[in-house]
């Protein structure tokens, strides 16, 4: 399945259908100051070849997380649109002296199952193992990523299952927004291409297959992170005659996004739906840029924080038109993208973006007060020191600090730049990035009921409709 089919199977997980009557809130209980992250100390280094490697010795539990990152994906799908995902399961089948099943005992033998996917320009391969059988798990990656058995007797079938949950995929109100979305966003580019189609499922072939592997994979694309509890000196020996052989290769490829601009509106017809599916963004600077914490404050505040955010209390709290809306930023290669999703109540469709439109405006012109900004502040404090106290979060971190070439005091100090974020900088960052007139607009639902009090909504008026 391709990452864009992913993200809007996503989205589809992360708002409930069903709606519900708003319930009586309770208190939310005071939060205490979070801690500064501490990041632990990491060896970084390079093969002869380029390949890139960082070990960070971490935790207590006697367990490794091993992930092998190579930059390419979906962007060199060309023609054969998820031709990235097919090859990642298809490593999977068998490699080295290993086939399909020996290579699954394997990894249920060191502790941990082995994992591939592919999104727009990442493609990883990773294990969580039992650190005794660290250097183990090397080899095994090894062999998979350099000397896959690619078995064309399995071909055919993980074809036929792509295309079935395509199926259930396309059959979901999220999926078609988002799909739909995507494209709008960032056009014909490869962050804007929706799901494969059963025809090019069917055109792949192993040499297909087996052309990627051949042009994309190589040493300079290539960084090997591990983290948690392992011998150091012997994983690196072991990584070094693992890898050290492996063809350079061409380097990464860094291809960001580029945005279209302006107010579009898509309304795509589902007769007899009980709710509108609504999916509205718009393209924002990245991480990189000088008032990225502050926007991500500002999306915290709008809609962003479980219970605290306002579009939860206004939508979901006290009108009721909803059982799930939320609001977040996803960042690429120097730039990143802000999204409100929400399924709402067919009959409330018009009055929930009405809603919408009256908090962004608020967000843009009116400052918060010091208590709301401290709420929202220290829930992403403590979600993002959550978020990298495993390994794998971790590695996640890591991996998200050299895709935006960004240094470690970003992380190091995210915790004191979150929290020196003001209610002028919130307001102004807002103004600045979220203006609903650039923005696009995807609303899956029964058209003949929620159409014409859309078309007569004073923030749609001067929109392209589609």
């Amino acid at each position: 399945m391709s990452q864009r089919a992913r993200i809007t199977l996503l989205l589809a997980a992360l708002l409930v259908t069903l709606p519900a009557a708003a319930a009586p809130r309770e208190p939310v209980p005071p939060m205490g100051t979070p801690r500064a992250l501490t990041l632990p100390a990491k060896r970084e280094f390079s093969l002869a070849n380029g390949m890139q490697v960082t070990f960070v010795p971490f935790g207590t539990v006697p367990k490794t997380a091993i992930m092998l990152n190579i930059g390419t994906g979906n962007v060199a799908d060309g023609d054969k649109n998820g031709l990235a995902d097919l090859v990642a399961q298809l490593l999977k089948h068998g490699a080295g002296a290993r086939d399909t099943e020996a290579v699954a005992n394997l990894a249920a033998e060191l502790g941990g199952e082995l994992d591939a996917g592919s999104s727009v320009d990442q493609f990883g391969i990773s294990l969580d193992v039992l650190a005794e059988h660290a250097t183990d798990a090397v080899e095994l990656l090894a062999d998979v990523v350099r000397r896959p058995r690619l078995p064309s007797a399995d071909l055919q079938g993980l074809k036929s299952s792509m295309k079935r949950n395509l199926a259930i995929s396309r059959s979901q109100p999220q999926a078609v927004a988002g799909e739909a979305f995507a494209h709008l966003r960032w056009g014909d580019t490869a962050y804007g291409l929706g799901m494969p189609s059963d025809a090019q499922i069917d055109s792949m072939t192993l040499a297909d297959v087996r052309a990627f592997i051949s042009s994309e994979f190589g040493a300079r694309r290539a960084h090997l992170y591990v983290a948690g509890q392992f011998d150091a000196a012997a994983v690196e020996a072991t990584l070094r005659r693992a890898f050290g052989d492996w063809a350079a290769g061409p380097a990464p490829r860094h291809q960001a996004p580029s945005a279209v601009g302006g107010q579009v509106v898509q309304l795509i017809d589902r007769p007899g739906a009980k709710q509108s599916t609504v999916l509205l963004g718009c393209a924002v600077a990245g991480p990189t840029q000088p008032r990225f914490m502050d926007l991500s404050v500002a999306n915290a505040l709008f809609g962003g924080t479980p219970l605290l955010s306002r579009l939860d209390r206004n939508l979901r709290e006290d009108k009721g038109y909803t059982y799930g809306v939320n609001s977040h930023l996803i960042a690429y290669r120097s730039i990143a993208g802000w999204t409100l999703a929400a399924d709402v109540n067919t009959a409330d469709t018009a009055a929930a973006l009405t809603e919408v439109f009256a908090e962004l405006a608020r967000l843009r012109t009116v400052e918060a007060s010091a208590d709301e900004l401290r709420a929202v502040q220290n829930y992403r404090a403590g979600n993002f020191l959550i978020g990298a106290s495993s390994r794998q979060g971790l590695i996640g971190q890591l991996q998200f600090l050299q895709q935006q070439e960004l240094g470690d005091d970003w992380l190091v100090h995210y915790v004191d730049h979150l929290n020196a974020v003001t209610p002028a900088d919130v307001r102004r960052a807002a103004s600045e990035s979220l203006d609903p007139r650039q923005m696009v607009l995807v609303i899956v639902g029964d058209l003949a009921k929620i159409k014409p009090a859309l078309l007569a909504l004073e923030a749609l008026q001067g929109a392209e409709f589609r």
